[in-house]
Protein backbone atom coordinates (compact mmCIF):
# COMPACT_ATOMS: atom_id res chain seq x y z
CA UNK A 1 0.00 0.00 0.00
CA UNK A 2 1.40 3.36 -1.21
CA UNK A 3 1.97 5.97 1.58
CA UNK A 4 -0.54 7.99 0.08
CA UNK A 5 -3.32 5.49 0.67
CA UNK A 6 -2.68 5.34 3.91
CA UNK A 7 -2.23 8.30 4.87
CA UNK A 8 -5.86 8.64 3.15
CA UNK A 9 -7.25 6.20 5.18
CA UNK A 10 -5.71 7.28 8.30
CA UNK A 11 -7.54 11.08 7.73
CA UNK A 12 -10.66 9.40 7.04
CA UNK A 13 -10.48 7.28 10.21
CA UNK A 14 -9.77 10.51 12.66
CA UNK A 15 -12.93 12.44 10.83
CA UNK A 16 -15.45 9.38 11.58
CA UNK A 17 -13.94 9.37 15.42
CA UNK A 18 -14.33 13.39 15.60
CA UNK A 19 -18.36 13.35 13.92
CA UNK A 20 -18.83 10.46 16.70
CA UNK A 21 -17.48 12.20 19.37
CA UNK A 22 -19.02 15.88 18.57
CA UNK A 23 -22.46 13.62 17.89
CA UNK A 24 -22.27 11.84 21.08
CA UNK A 25 -21.74 14.77 23.40
CA UNK A 26 -24.47 16.77 22.10
CA UNK A 27 -27.37 13.99 22.67
CA UNK A 28 -27.84 14.32 26.26
CA UNK A 29 -29.01 18.25 25.71
CA UNK A 30 -31.44 16.95 23.25
CA UNK A 31 -32.54 14.23 24.96
CA UNK A 32 -33.28 16.23 27.97
CA UNK A 33 -34.44 19.14 25.48
CA UNK A 34 -36.76 16.60 24.06
CA UNK A 35 -38.12 14.75 27.91
CA UNK A 36 -41.95 14.56 27.82
CA UNK A 37 -43.42 16.54 31.48
CA UNK A 38 -44.04 14.51 33.45
CA UNK A 39 -48.10 14.35 34.45
CA UNK A 40 -48.67 14.72 38.38
CA UNK A 41 -51.88 15.42 40.61
CA UNK A 42 -52.15 18.84 42.34
CA UNK A 43 -53.69 19.66 45.26
CA UNK A 44 -54.49 23.76 46.51
CA UNK A 45 -53.51 24.98 48.93
CA UNK A 46 -56.77 25.91 51.04
CA UNK A 47 -57.71 27.30 54.07
CA UNK A 48 -58.06 25.31 57.88
CA UNK A 49 -61.11 23.61 57.87
CA UNK A 50 -63.61 22.66 60.38
CA UNK A 51 -61.59 20.78 62.94
CA UNK A 52 -63.37 22.75 65.51
CA UNK A 53 -66.07 19.61 65.11
CA UNK A 54 -66.00 16.42 66.76
CA UNK A 55 -68.64 13.22 67.33
CA UNK A 56 -68.71 10.84 69.55
CA UNK A 57 -70.83 8.36 71.11
CA UNK A 58 -72.98 8.72 73.54
CA UNK A 59 -75.11 6.91 76.15
CA UNK A 60 -78.51 8.58 77.28
CA UNK A 61 -78.79 8.64 81.04
CA UNK A 62 -81.47 10.18 83.55
CA UNK A 63 -80.93 12.67 85.68
CA UNK A 64 -80.63 10.67 88.64
CA UNK A 65 -81.47 7.66 89.93
CA UNK A 66 -83.43 7.20 93.07
CA UNK A 67 -84.00 3.66 95.25
CA UNK A 68 -87.45 3.94 96.75
CA UNK A 69 -86.95 2.58 100.17
CA UNK A 70 -89.54 2.72 103.58
CA UNK A 71 -88.31 4.32 106.45
CA UNK A 72 -90.52 1.82 108.92
CA UNK A 73 -90.53 -1.88 108.38
CA UNK A 74 -93.72 -4.03 107.59
CA UNK A 75 -95.90 -5.65 105.33
CA UNK A 76 -96.53 -4.42 102.03
CA UNK A 77 -99.88 -3.99 101.26
CA UNK A 78 -100.80 -1.89 97.98
CA UNK A 79 -98.30 -0.78 95.48
CA UNK A 80 -99.12 0.98 92.13
CA UNK A 81 -95.32 0.44 90.03
CA UNK A 82 -95.68 -0.35 86.69
CA UNK A 83 -91.91 -1.03 85.44
CA UNK A 84 -91.45 1.31 82.81
CA UNK A 85 -94.64 3.53 83.18
CA UNK A 86 -94.22 7.68 83.58
CA UNK A 87 -95.13 8.51 87.38
CA UNK A 88 -95.77 12.19 88.64
CA UNK A 89 -94.18 13.73 91.30
CA UNK A 90 -96.32 13.38 94.73
CA UNK A 91 -98.47 10.06 93.68
CA UNK A 92 -98.78 7.54 96.10
CA UNK A 93 -97.04 4.43 95.29
CA UNK A 94 -97.16 2.18 98.04
CA UNK A 95 -98.26 1.29 101.29
CA UNK A 96 -97.25 -0.38 104.29
CA UNK A 97 -99.70 -2.15 106.54
CA UNK A 98 -100.61 1.01 108.96
CA UNK A 99 -102.84 -0.07 111.55
CA UNK A 100 -99.57 -0.83 114.13
CA UNK A 101 -98.49 2.27 113.71
CA UNK A 102 -102.19 3.84 114.15
CA UNK A 103 -101.89 1.99 117.49
CA UNK A 104 -98.72 3.31 118.20
CA UNK A 105 -100.20 6.97 117.57
CA UNK A 106 -103.51 6.00 120.29
CA UNK A 107 -101.06 4.99 122.82
CA UNK A 108 -98.91 7.97 122.89
CA UNK A 109 -101.87 10.56 122.66
CA UNK A 110 -103.30 8.40 125.90
CA UNK A 111 -99.67 8.90 127.64
CA UNK A 112 -99.52 12.64 126.18
CA UNK A 113 -102.86 13.32 127.92
CA UNK A 114 -101.99 11.37 131.10
CA UNK A 115 -98.89 13.33 131.40
CA UNK A 116 -100.80 16.92 130.79
CA UNK A 117 -103.24 15.85 133.58
CA UNK A 118 -100.37 14.64 135.95
CA UNK A 119 -98.03 17.94 135.36
CA UNK A 120 -101.56 20.20 136.00
CA UNK A 121 -102.20 18.36 139.05
CA UNK A 122 -98.47 18.92 139.89
CA UNK A 123 -98.30 22.83 139.11
CA UNK A 124 -101.43 23.68 141.26
CA UNK A 125 -99.83 22.12 144.05
CA UNK A 126 -96.55 23.29 143.98
CA UNK A 127 -98.35 26.70 143.53
CA UNK A 128 -99.78 25.53 146.93
CA UNK A 129 -96.24 24.60 147.84
CA UNK A 130 -97.68 20.96 149.03
CA UNK A 131 -94.79 19.65 146.68
CA UNK A 132 -91.24 20.32 146.05
CA UNK A 133 -89.30 21.95 142.74
CA UNK A 134 -88.33 18.05 141.85
CA UNK A 135 -91.27 16.90 141.95
CA UNK A 136 -92.56 19.49 139.58
CA UNK A 137 -89.84 19.13 137.24
CA UNK A 138 -90.19 15.47 136.89
CA UNK A 139 -93.72 16.12 135.96
CA UNK A 140 -92.66 18.51 133.46
CA UNK A 141 -90.16 16.16 131.52
CA UNK A 142 -92.57 13.10 131.80
CA UNK A 143 -94.52 15.58 129.91
CA UNK A 144 -92.28 16.64 127.54
CA UNK A 145 -91.07 12.85 126.31
CA UNK A 146 -94.81 11.93 126.22
CA UNK A 147 -95.03 15.29 123.17
CA UNK A 148 -92.01 13.63 121.57
CA UNK A 149 -93.32 10.14 121.44
CA UNK A 150 -96.28 11.59 119.97
CA UNK A 151 -94.56 13.53 117.61
CA UNK A 152 -92.30 10.13 116.45
CA UNK A 153 -95.14 7.74 116.48
CA UNK A 154 -97.06 10.16 113.94
CA UNK A 155 -93.89 10.58 111.68
CA UNK A 156 -94.14 6.90 111.58
CA UNK A 157 -97.16 6.54 110.45
CA UNK A 158 -96.25 9.03 107.64
CA UNK A 159 -93.49 6.55 106.56
CA UNK A 160 -96.23 4.25 106.39
CA UNK A 161 -96.76 5.37 102.34
CA UNK A 162 -94.46 6.66 99.65
CA UNK A 163 -95.09 9.13 97.16
CA UNK A 164 -93.08 10.11 93.98
CA UNK A 165 -90.64 12.69 94.97
CA UNK A 166 -90.55 13.54 91.53
CA UNK A 167 -91.56 12.90 87.71
CA UNK A 168 -90.18 9.95 87.11
CA UNK A 169 -90.56 6.57 85.00
CA UNK A 170 -90.09 3.26 86.91
CA UNK A 171 -87.43 1.49 86.19
CA UNK A 172 -87.73 -1.73 88.11
CA UNK A 173 -89.60 -2.68 90.59
CA UNK A 174 -87.77 -4.91 93.67
CA UNK A 175 -90.50 -6.23 95.60
CA UNK A 176 -93.71 -7.63 95.19
CA UNK A 177 -97.30 -6.64 97.30
CA UNK A 178 -97.85 -8.46 100.54
CA UNK A 179 -94.03 -9.07 101.06
CA UNK A 180 -92.45 -8.00 104.37
CA UNK A 181 -89.88 -4.76 104.11
CA UNK A 182 -87.42 -4.11 106.10
CA UNK A 183 -86.56 -0.14 106.90
CA UNK A 184 -84.38 1.01 104.35
CA UNK A 185 -84.99 -2.49 101.58
CA UNK A 186 -85.40 -1.29 98.38
CA UNK A 187 -89.05 -1.58 96.58
CA UNK A 188 -88.39 0.18 93.11
CA UNK A 189 -85.87 2.09 91.05
CA UNK A 190 -86.74 5.29 89.76
CA UNK A 191 -85.47 7.77 87.03
CA UNK A 192 -85.49 11.05 86.79
CA UNK A 193 -86.50 11.77 83.19
CA UNK A 194 -87.50 15.54 83.11
CA UNK A 195 -84.40 16.00 81.04
CA UNK A 196 -81.96 13.69 79.06
CA UNK A 197 -78.92 13.43 79.75
CA UNK A 198 -75.66 12.60 77.46
CA UNK A 199 -73.33 10.86 78.49
CA UNK A 200 -69.90 11.24 76.43
CA UNK A 201 -66.34 10.15 76.95
CA UNK A 202 -63.57 12.33 75.79
CA UNK A 203 -60.07 11.06 75.23
CA UNK A 204 -57.28 12.53 77.42
CA UNK A 205 -55.04 14.16 74.81
CA UNK A 206 -58.09 15.55 73.16
CA UNK A 207 -59.23 18.00 76.32
CA UNK A 208 -55.96 18.13 77.50
CA UNK A 209 -55.14 19.93 73.48
CA UNK A 210 -58.35 22.39 73.80
CA UNK A 211 -57.93 23.48 77.28
CA UNK A 212 -59.77 27.34 77.50
CA UNK A 213 -61.53 26.54 74.17
CA UNK A 214 -65.60 27.22 75.24
CA UNK A 215 -68.20 25.52 73.50
CA UNK A 216 -69.59 27.12 70.41
CA UNK A 217 -72.67 24.55 70.12
CA UNK A 218 -73.58 20.98 70.46
CA UNK A 219 -76.24 18.64 69.36
CA UNK A 220 -77.52 15.07 69.89
CA UNK A 221 -79.11 12.48 67.59
CA UNK A 222 -80.01 8.76 67.55
CA UNK A 223 -76.76 6.71 66.69
CA UNK A 224 -79.16 4.68 64.51
CA UNK A 225 -80.43 8.03 62.37
CA UNK A 226 -78.35 10.62 62.00
CA UNK A 227 -80.90 12.51 59.52
CA UNK A 228 -81.95 14.93 62.25
CA UNK A 229 -79.86 16.85 65.04
CA UNK A 230 -81.33 19.10 68.03
CA UNK A 231 -79.59 21.40 70.25
CA UNK A 232 -77.76 20.23 74.06
CA UNK A 233 -76.52 21.77 76.52
CA UNK A 234 -73.58 21.43 78.47
CA UNK A 235 -73.68 20.23 82.26
CA UNK A 236 -70.68 19.34 84.08
CA UNK A 237 -67.32 17.02 83.00
CA UNK A 238 -65.06 14.88 85.29
CA UNK A 239 -62.20 16.60 86.18
CA UNK A 240 -59.81 13.25 86.95
CA UNK A 241 -60.04 10.58 83.88
CA UNK A 242 -60.58 6.96 83.72
CA UNK A 243 -57.98 4.76 85.03
CA UNK A 244 -58.54 1.96 82.49
CA UNK A 245 -59.73 4.34 79.08
CA UNK A 246 -58.03 7.23 80.11
CA UNK A 247 -61.22 9.34 79.09
CA UNK A 248 -63.25 12.19 80.51
CA UNK A 249 -66.88 12.01 81.33
CA UNK A 250 -68.62 15.20 79.80
CA UNK A 251 -72.64 15.09 79.99
CA UNK A 252 -75.05 17.35 77.99
CA UNK A 253 -78.36 17.47 78.69
CA UNK A 254 -82.13 18.05 76.67
CA UNK A 255 -85.30 18.73 76.89
CA UNK A 256 -87.63 15.42 76.22
CA UNK A 257 -88.85 15.41 72.84
CA UNK A 258 -91.65 13.62 71.67
CA UNK A 259 -90.04 13.24 68.02
CA UNK A 260 -87.08 11.72 69.75
CA UNK A 261 -87.78 8.56 71.32
CA UNK A 262 -84.75 8.09 73.70
CA UNK A 263 -85.17 6.36 77.13
CA UNK A 264 -81.91 5.82 79.83
CA UNK A 265 -79.62 2.85 78.44
CA UNK A 266 -80.29 4.40 74.24
CA UNK A 267 -77.76 4.51 72.03
CA UNK A 268 -77.39 8.37 70.54
CA UNK A 269 -74.12 10.42 69.22
CA UNK A 270 -73.35 14.06 70.06
CA UNK A 271 -71.62 16.60 67.73
CA UNK A 272 -69.42 19.53 69.37
CA UNK A 273 -68.14 22.40 67.80
CA UNK A 274 -65.40 24.44 69.60
CA UNK A 275 -65.19 28.04 69.88
CA UNK A 276 -61.76 29.37 68.64
CA UNK A 277 -59.31 27.93 66.93
CA UNK A 278 -55.59 26.12 67.87
CA UNK A 279 -54.54 27.45 64.37
CA UNK A 280 -55.47 30.45 63.36
CA UNK A 281 -52.83 31.09 60.47
CA UNK A 282 -51.53 28.70 58.40
CA UNK A 283 -53.51 26.29 55.49
CA UNK A 284 -53.49 22.49 54.90
CA UNK A 285 -52.18 20.52 52.03
CA UNK A 286 -52.44 16.75 51.77
CA UNK A 287 -50.27 14.79 53.90
CA UNK A 288 -49.02 13.40 50.56
CA UNK A 289 -47.40 16.48 49.59
CA UNK A 290 -45.09 16.47 52.35
CA UNK A 291 -41.92 15.29 51.40
CA UNK A 292 -39.14 15.23 54.08
CA UNK A 293 -38.96 14.01 57.67
CA UNK A 294 -39.13 15.59 61.42
CA UNK A 295 -35.46 15.83 61.83
CA UNK A 296 -34.66 17.16 58.37
CA UNK A 297 -37.71 19.54 57.82
CA UNK A 298 -40.84 19.45 55.59
CA UNK A 299 -41.24 21.03 51.94
CA UNK A 300 -43.65 20.53 48.93
CA UNK A 301 -43.59 21.19 45.40
CA UNK A 302 -45.05 24.20 44.57
CA UNK A 303 -46.42 24.01 40.74
CA UNK A 304 -45.64 27.18 38.57
CA UNK A 305 -48.51 27.01 35.61
CA UNK A 306 -46.52 30.01 33.74
CA UNK A 307 -43.33 27.60 33.23
CA UNK A 308 -45.33 24.08 34.33
CA UNK A 309 -42.33 23.22 36.37
CA UNK A 310 -42.03 22.84 40.02
CA UNK A 311 -39.54 24.62 42.90
CA UNK A 312 -39.38 23.09 46.47
CA UNK A 313 -40.54 25.12 49.61
CA UNK A 314 -39.81 24.34 52.86
CA UNK A 315 -42.92 24.38 55.33
CA UNK A 316 -43.52 23.97 58.84
CA UNK A 317 -45.75 21.36 59.67
CA UNK A 318 -48.61 22.33 62.18
CA UNK A 319 -50.67 19.79 62.83
CA UNK A 320 -52.12 16.43 61.23
CA UNK A 321 -55.32 15.87 61.04
CA UNK A 322 -56.39 12.21 59.08
CA UNK A 323 -55.06 12.94 56.00
CA UNK A 324 -54.64 16.50 55.92
CA UNK A 325 -51.83 18.65 57.27
CA UNK A 326 -51.72 22.25 58.38
CA UNK A 327 -48.73 23.93 57.66
CA UNK A 328 -46.75 27.64 57.69
CA UNK A 329 -44.32 28.83 54.84
CA UNK A 330 -41.10 28.54 55.85
CA UNK A 331 -38.47 31.12 55.16
CA UNK A 332 -38.11 33.00 51.81
CA UNK A 333 -41.06 32.92 49.40
CA UNK A 334 -43.80 31.39 52.20
CA UNK A 335 -46.52 29.55 50.91
CA UNK A 336 -49.85 31.47 49.86
CA UNK A 337 -53.76 30.42 49.18
CA UNK A 338 -54.22 29.42 46.11
CA UNK A 339 -51.27 27.82 44.93
CA UNK A 340 -50.71 24.37 43.68
CA UNK A 341 -48.42 21.63 45.02
CA UNK A 342 -48.05 18.16 43.98
CA UNK A 343 -50.28 15.90 45.87
CA UNK A 344 -48.98 12.68 44.72
CA UNK A 345 -45.35 11.70 43.47
CA UNK A 346 -44.11 14.46 45.18
CA UNK A 347 -40.51 12.59 46.50
CA UNK A 348 -39.65 11.79 42.58
CA UNK A 349 -39.77 15.73 42.26
CA UNK A 350 -36.82 17.65 41.25
CA UNK A 351 -36.10 21.31 40.84
CA UNK A 352 -37.34 22.93 37.69
CA UNK A 353 -39.09 19.88 36.64
CA UNK A 354 -41.56 19.90 33.84
CA UNK A 355 -44.51 18.80 34.91
CA UNK A 356 -48.28 18.65 33.38
CA UNK A 357 -51.37 18.87 35.64
CA UNK A 358 -53.61 15.12 35.49
CA UNK A 359 -56.97 16.29 34.83
CA UNK A 360 -57.95 12.66 35.27
CA UNK A 361 -60.07 10.97 32.90
CA UNK A 362 -63.17 12.98 31.39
Amino acid sequence: MSMMRFSHILFLSVLSVSTLSACSSEEPAEQQANIAPRYVKLATVSNIPDFDEFTFPAVVSAVKTVDLSFEVSGRLIQTDLVTGSDINKGKLLATIDRKPFERRVDESTTRLDQAKRELDRIEKMFAQKLVAQSSLDTAKTSYELAVIDLKNAEQDLSYTQLYAPFDAKVSQRLVENNSFVAAGTPIARLQDVSKIYFNINVPERLLTANIGRGIKQASATLATNRSQWYPVNYVEHSTQPDPVSQTYEVVFAMEPREELPLTPGARAVVKVSLQGSLYPEGFVVPVRALVGDKDSGFAVWVYNDETSSVAKQAVNVKHIENELAIIEGKSQGEITLGQQVVAAGATQMRADMKVLPYQGEK
